[in-house]
C-alpha cells in the first residue's frame, strides 16, 4: 500500500535551507513485550493464547496493535488490499544461538573469533526443515501461497490480500485515520496459527501498516561560497548554475568548496583528516584497504554527488550497489536537496576516514512506499550476503510503535550477523530522550530501535570544537535536534553492561561521535533547484556518528593486531570489557550536556550515560582492547592457594570493582542485571593460570525474595543458584567455588536488585605448587550452646574464639588450610562472623551475616591456619555459633576440578524430602564427572521449609555425621556451599530433620 513522505514537526536550524528528511516505513505498531529474545536465558517463545499443547487449535502469536494516540478508526479494510507478509521462525534453540555469540565475542573462551563461516547459519542455527515443512503446511492449508524460505531458514515470505490473512490468522483489519490526516490499517487480533507450529514463529510481519522509520540526519546546511579554482559556474534561464569539481590529488583535508567557503575546518565543519585526527584514527589513501562496510539506504543516491565527493577529496573508494525489492532506477531520483542526502553523508563520511575500503550501498524501496518486510529483506540480504565485516545504518524508529514481530526478527538476524563476525553499528536518533515525538508526538521517554537491539552498539552525538589535544566535546543538544538515549522498554538488561549502565533494563546509546550540523560533515548533494550539479554542503546528526564509528571499527579490523587475532565482530562485549579495563585510554568521556529535546532527559556525567554512552573512540587505545590476543582458559586438576586474609573484589554500596576503571558507581546491582567481577590479576591472585575462585558472596540491602547465580564470564548462565534470599532489607552471605574463565573474569547475577559484595578467600591453578584437598567425615568443633570447643554455653557478645583445629576432628597437624561450616543461630538483633588465622588482623570482610533476632544462618569457609593450630572467629552482635570440619587442604590429599554449574536434584519437581529421611544423589557420571571422585562441591539450598531443621550431607554408604551443613527455621529459604565425600558408589546422601524441598547444584569435584 504506497504511502507519501509526510514532513515531520521539527525545529529548524539557525543556517538551515532544507528541513531534515522524514522518511516512511509501513511497519506493524504494538507496544506488547517482546515474544522473542536470544540473549536472555528467560527468552520466550512465541506467546500463544488457546488451545492445548500438542493439538491443531489455533493459538495467537504476541498481541494486537492498540490504535495511536489521536486516531480514529474509520472502518473495516478494503478485502482486496494487498499485504506483502513474512512469517518468521525462531531459530532451532535461541538459548544456543545467544551462547554463541557470547562464546565468539569473549576474549578466553574456546570459540573466541571462531565465527561461522558464510551459509552455515541456516545448517547450525536455522529452524529445522521439519519446522520449515510444518509451518509451511500450515500456511497452504490456511488458503496462503508461502514462499521459498530465506537463506538462512529465519522468514518466510506469504503476499496475501487483507481477506486471505483474516482468514488465515484469524484477525480482523480496520482503517486509521491519523491525527496528521494520514490513513493507515492494523489487525484487530493477535495473529492466530494451529498451536503445533505457532511456538516455532515468533511473530508475523505486515499485519499493520502503522508506523515510521526515520533517516536521522539534520538539514543541510549550504557553504557560503564556492571556489573558482575547483568549481566553475555558468547562468541557465532558471539562474541555475552547472559546477565541475576538479580531481585533486588524495589529501585528508578538502577542496575549495569547502576551505574556500569562508567556514572553518575544526569548528564550522570537519573535514576527514580533522575528524581522524582528534579521534586518534589514521589518515592515508589506503587506510580500510581489504575490508568492506555496508550501509543501509531506504532511498536512491547521486552517483554524481558520491563522484563529486571522492574528487573533493581525492580518493578513489569502490561504491558499489545492492538492490533488495528494488531495481536501478526505481524511486524518486535523488535531485531534490532532499532524497539521497542521507546516503550521501554515510558513503562521504566512510569514503572520507576510510578510502581503502570497499563501501556496499544496500538499497531497499523507498522509504514512502517500503513495508516492514522491505526493512526486514535489507537487513537480512546485508547478513546472508556477509560480503561487509561492519554494517552501518542511520534510519530507525522509536520502540513503542515497532511492532514486537519486526523486533524479534531483526534481532535474530542482527545476532545471525555476530555469528559470523559481522559488527553492527545504529544511529541512536535525534530527538533526545523523546525518540517518538516525531511519530506520535509524545514527549515521553523512548529510544530507537535497530540501536537498542541487544546485538547493535548504538551511537549517540557530541558537538565538537578544535582538533587534536586541544578539542573539547559536549552532548549535541541545540535548536538543530539532539542525540538520542535512554533505557530500553523492550530489551531486559545485558551481561555487557552490568556495573556500568545500572539500569533496568538495556541502556542506549554504547558509545557516541560528532554530531552536530554546526560542526558537521563536508557532504556534496544534488538539489537541481540550486544547481544542475552537486553542490557543497555541510550536515550531521546521529547518522553521522554512525558511519564514524564503523570507520573506527574497519581501521581496526584492518589493523595488524586484528589480522592476526580476528575481526572485531560483535562489538559490545569487547567494548565494555575495554571501559572496565582502562577507560581513559580507551574513550573520550563526554561529561557536560543533556538530551533533554523535548522534555527533561538524561543528564551527561563522568563515565557511561543514557546522553553519550561510554564516550568517543581513542582508536589506538581502543584498538588494541577490541583485537587483543584470544585468551586461553587454564583448565587440569588444580591446587588451592589460600589468602591470608580475604581480598574484597567487589562491592557495589563503594563502587569496589563495580564500574568504570576511574569512575566508579555506587548503584545497586539490578534485577536481572549482572556484575562482571575480575579475578585474575587482582588482590594477589596470579594474572593467568587460574581455574577457580573461591568468594564469600553478600547480598544486603535487598529489595525482596532474589537468588545469585555466578558462572565463568562468556559462558552459558547456568540454571543454578549460589545465595538466597526471602525477603526485603535482608543481609545473606554464602561461599561459591566459581570456575574462571580464559578472560579472568567471573559473573555474578541477581533476580531482584540489592547491593553485592563479593570478597575472594582463596583460588586454584592447573599447577601443583597449590595445597590439595582431603575430605573429612563431618566433625563438629565448636558448639556454644552445649560446651563444645568452649567452656561456656552461654551465647557470644561482640567477643572473638579461639578454635583448636590441628589435631581436632582428623584435621593433621600439616594442614594448612580448614574448611568449616560457620553456623550462627539464636541471634539477638543483627550482626556478622568473621573467621581468620589465629593472631592475625581480623579481616573487614565478614563470613555470616544475619539481620535480625532468632536467625539460624550457615556459610562455609575456607581458613588458613595459623602456627599455634588454631582460627579466631570473631562475632560482631551476639549469637550462638557453630563450626563443622568437612575437610582440610595441604601438601597432600587430592586436586580440584572445575565443572560447568549444573543443577543435580530439585525436590520441588518430585516431592519433598521427609523428616528424618535420607535421599542418595548420584554425583559420579553426571556433567562430566568422572568415576572415583573423593569429593564434590555443591551449593545446597533448602526451600518450603516446614519447621525448624537441619541437613546433613555425607558419603553414602557411611554412618551419619552428627555435623550439619544447613540449619533453618520454618519459612526459610537457605543456601551453603557444601563439599561433601562421595561414597564409593559415586553418590552423596542428604539427611534432613524435617521435611523441606532440596537443591543441590554442582560447582566441581576433588580427585
Amino acid at each position: 500500500m504506497p504511502k507519501k513522505v509526510h514532513a515531520a514537526p521539527g525545529r529548524p536550524g539557525r543556517a538551515a535551507v532544507k528541513t531534515g528528511r522524514r522518511a516512511r516505513v509501513i511497519m506493524a505498531a504494538s507496544t506488547a513485550a517482546v515474544a522473542l529474545t536470544v540473549v536472555t536465558a528467560t527468552a520466550n517463545g512465541a506467546v500463544a493464547q488457546g488451545g492445548t499443547a500438542g493439538s491443531d487449535a489455533p493459538r495467537r502469536i504476541g498481541t494486537a496493535p492498540r490504535v495511536p494516540a489521536g486516531a480514529t478508526v474509520t472502518g473495516a479494510t478494503a478485502s482486496g488490499t494487498t499485504m506483502h507478509l513474512s512469517v518468521n521462525l525462531a531459530p532451532r534453540d535461541p538459548q544456543s544461538l545467544a551462547d554463541f555469540v557470547t562464546a565468539v565475542s569473549t576474549p578466553g573462551n574456546a570459540q573466541y573469533h571462531h565465527y561461522l563461516a558464510k551459509g552455515q547459519f541456516a545448517s547450525v542455527f536455522g529452524p529445522t526443515r521439519a519446522t520449515i515443512a510444518g509451518v509451511s503446511r500450515a500456511l497452504k492449508a490456511a488458503g496462503l501461497t508461502p514462499g521459498k524460505v530465506s537463506s538462512d531458514g529465519l522468514s518466510i515470505p506469504v503476499t496475501a490480500t487483507a481477506e486471505q490473512a483474516s482468514h488465515a490468522f484469524g484477525t480482523g483489519f480496520r482503517n486509521v485515520r491519523l491525527k496528521d490526516g494520514r490513513t493507515d490499517y492494523l489487525n484487530t487480533s493477535a495473529p492466530s496459527l494451529p498451536a503445533d507450529v505457532a511456538a516455532s514463529v515468533t511473530g508475523v510481519v505486515g499485519l499493520s501498516s502503522v508506523n515510521t522509520v526515520t533517516s536521522h540526519h539534520s538539514a543541510v546546511r549550504r557553504t557560503s561560497k564556492s571556489s573558482s579554482a575547483t568549481a566553475s559556474a555558468s547562468a541557465t534561464a532558471s539562474g541555475r548554475g552547472s559546477r565541475t569539481v576538479t580531481a585533486n590529488a588524495y589529501s585528508p583535508a578538502l577542496c575549495a568548496d569547502f576551505t574556500g567557503s569562508g567556514l572553518t575546518d575544526g569548528s564550522d565543519y570537519y573535514s576527514p583528516g580533522k575528524l581522524a585526527g582528534t579521534y586518534g584514527m589514521t589518515s592515508s589513501a589506503t587506510v580500510g584497504a581489504g575490508q568492506t562496510v555496508a550501509v543501509f539506504e531506504l532511498e536512491n543516491v547521486d552517483a554524481g554527488s558520491i563522484a563529486a565527493y571522492q574528487s573533493c577529496v581525492g580518493t578513489n573508494t569502490s561504491v558499489s550497489t545492492v538492490f533488495v525489492d528494488t531495481t536501478a532506477g526505481a524511486g524518486a531520483p535523488a535531485t531534490d536537496g532532499s532524497v539521497g542526502v542521507e546516503s550521501a553523508l554515510d558513503i562521504d563520511d566512510l569514503i572520507g576516514l576510510v578510502p581503502g575500503a570497499s563501501i556496499i550501498d544496500y538499497q531497499g524501496p523507498d522509504a514512502a512506499s517500503a513495508t516492514d518486510q522491505n526493512v526486514l529483506d535489507v537487513y537480512q540480504r546485508m547478513v546472508t550476503d556477509d560480503q561487509a565485516q561492519v554494517i552501518s545504518t542511520s534510519w530507525g524508529e522509536c520502540e513503542a510503535v515497532e511492532s514486537s514481530a519486526t523486533a524479534n526478527a531483526e534481532n535474530t538476524i542482527f545476532a545471525e550477523a555476530a555469528t559470523q563476525g559481522q559488527s553492527v553499528v545504529a544511529a541512536s536518533g535525534d530527538d533526545g530522550s523523546s525518540d517518538c515525538y516525531r511519530a506520535t508526538g509524545s514527549t515521553a521517554k523512548a529510544v530507537d530501535d535497530p540501536a537498542s537491539q541487544p546485538y547493535v552498539t548504538g551511537v549517540g552525538g557530541t558537538t565538537m570544537t578544535g582538533s587534536g589535544s586541544s578539542a573539547t566535546q559536549k552532548t549535541w543538544n541545540n535548536d538543530t535536534g539532539g542525540t538520542g538515549g535512554g533505557v530500553s522498554s523492550r530489551w531486559a538488561p545485558v551481561v555487557y553492561q552490568g556495573g556500568i549502565a545500572t539500569t533496568t533494563k538495556r541502556a542506549v546509546p554504547d558509545v557516541s561521535a560528532l554530531a552536530d550540523p554546526y560542526a558537521g560533515y563536508p557532504v556534496y548533494f544534488q538539489d537541481d533547484s540550486q544547481s544542475s550539479s552537486p553542490v557543497p554542503g555541510i550536515i550531521g546528526g546521529t547518522s553521522g556518528a554512525a558511519p564514524t564509528w564503523a570507520a573506527a571499527i574497519v581501521q581496526a579490523n584492518a589493523g595488524t593486531a586484528c589480522q592476526a587475532n580476528g575481526q572485531v565482530g560483535f562489538l559490545n562485549n569487547a567494548l565494555y570489557k575495554a571501559a572496565r579495563s582502562s577507560y581513559p585510554t580507551n574513550f573520550w568521556d563526554v561529561t557536560s550536556g543533556n538530551n533533554s529535546t523535548y522534555a527533561t532527559g538524561f543528564t551527561a556525567a563522568a563515565g557511561y550515560d543514557e546522553v553519550t554512552g561510554l564516550g568517543s573512540p581513542k582508536e589506538a587505545g581502543l584498538t588494541t582492547a577490541l583485537c587483543a590476543a584470544k585468551g586461553t582458559a587454564a583448565t587440569g586438576a588444580s591446587t588451592f592457594h589460600p589468602l591470608s586474609s580475604p581480598k574484597r573484589l567487589l562491592d557495589t554500596r563503594n563502587g569496589t570493582g563495580w564500574g568504570l576503571s576511574s569512575i566508579p558507581t555506587t548503584k545497586p546491582l539490578v534485577a536481572g542485571g549482572t556484575a562482571p567481577v575480575k579475578v585474575e590479576g587482582v588482590g594477589g591472585i596470579p594474572s593467568s593460570g587460574v581455574t577457580g575462585v573461591v568468594l564469600n558472596l553478600t547480598v544486603t540491602g535487598t529489595t525482596g525474595a532474589g537468588a545469585v547465580t555466578a558462572w565463568a564470564d562468556g559462558t552459558t548462565k547456568p540454571s543454578t543458584s549460589n545465595l538466597n534470599w526471602t525477603g526485603a532489607s535482608q543481609t545473606v552471605a554464602a561461599s561459591a567455588t566459581v570456575k574462571v574463565a580464559g578472560d579472568g573474569v567471573v559473573d555474578l547475577s541477581t533476580s531482584s536488585a540489592t547491593h553485592l559484595i563479593a570478597d575472594v578467600q582463596g583460588y586454584y591453578t592447573s599447577g601443583t605448587t597449590g595445597s590439595k584437598y582431603t575430605a573429612l567425615t563431618p566433625a563438629r568443633l565448636l558448639d556454644t550452646r552445649s560446651k563444645v570447643g568452649i567452656p561456656t554455653s552461654t551465647k557470644i557478645s561482640n567477643a572473638v574464639i579461639s578454635l583448636k583445629v590441628r589435631g581436632h576432628g582428623g584435621v593433621p597437624t600439616g594442614a594448612t588450610s580448614v574448611v568449616l561450616n560457620l553456623t550462627a543461630t539464636q541471634t539477638v538483633g543483627g550482626g556478622y562472623l568473621e573467621a581468620y588465622p589465629e593472631g592475625a588482623t581480623r579481616p573487614t570482610a565478614s563470613n555470616v551475616n544475619w539481620s535480625a533476632t532468632g536467625t539460624t544462618i550457615p556459610n562455609l569457609v575456607v581458613v588458613p591456619i595459623a602456627s599455634d593450630g588454631n582460627v579466631s572467629i570473631y562475632v560482631h552482635g551476639t549469637s550462638h555459633v557453630i563450626a563443622d570440619v568437612s575437610g582440610y587442604f595441604s601438601t597432600s590429599g587430592s586436586t580440584f576440578g572445575t565443572v560447568t554449574p549444573l543443577r543435580l536434584l530439585d525436590t520441588r519437581t518430585t516431592a519433598p524430602l521427609g523428616s528424618g529421611k535420607t535421599l542418595a544423589l548420584q554425583i559420579s557420571g553426571r556433567d562430566a564427572i568422572p568415576a572415583g571422585v573423593k569429593a564434590v562441591v555443591l551449593t545446597v539450598t533448602v526451600t518450603g521449609t516446614t519447621g525448624t531443621g537441619y541437613l546433613t550431607a555425607f558419603a553414602d554408604g557411611g554412618s551419619r555425621p552428627t555435623a550439619s551443613n544447613l540449619n533453618w527455621v520454618k519459612g526459610k529459604t537457605i543456601s551453603n556451599q557444601v563439599i561433601a565425600p562421595v561414597g564409593s558408589d559415586g553418590k552423596v546422601d542428604f539427611y534432613t530433620s524435617s521435611t523441606t524441598n532440596v537443591i543441590a547444584d554442582v560447582a566441581g569435584y576433588i580427585s
